[in-house]
């Protein structure tokens, strides 16, 4: 198939709305891994399809980001402007990365 080659014990099936018993998807001889969510491109992706469960370990993040900006918000030295272009560059960035898809 187009020279693509799949190895079965890095694939995993996550099934979205499935209310019947769960189907083997088969490699080959080796059954696929099912999961309840996958990262896929930085977003999280969840068996419910919610979008909570993708925004708060976003809001996690961005709060960490933060967080190790906490000595530069304390320096006088640097202007309001350069703190701000920071914050957005370090905080808002992770806050919003992945947030169209």
């Amino acid at each position: 198939m187009f020279g693509m080659r799949f190895s079965p014990s890095k694939c995993k099936m996550l099934l979205q709305y499935w209310v019947v018993s769960t189907p083997e998807l088969m490699m080959g001889s080796e059954v696929v891994e099912r999961v309840d969510h996958s990262t896929y491109l930085g977003s999280l992706i969840s068996r419910r399809g919610l979008v909570c469960d993708e925004i708060s370990p976003r809001i996690q993040k961005a709060r960490l980001a933060f967080a190790n900006l906490r000595h530069l918000k304390r320096r006088g030295d640097i202007r309001l402007s350069t703190k701000g272009r920071v914050y957005c560059a370090a905080v808002r960035s992770v806050l919003l990365y992945g947030s169209e898809t």
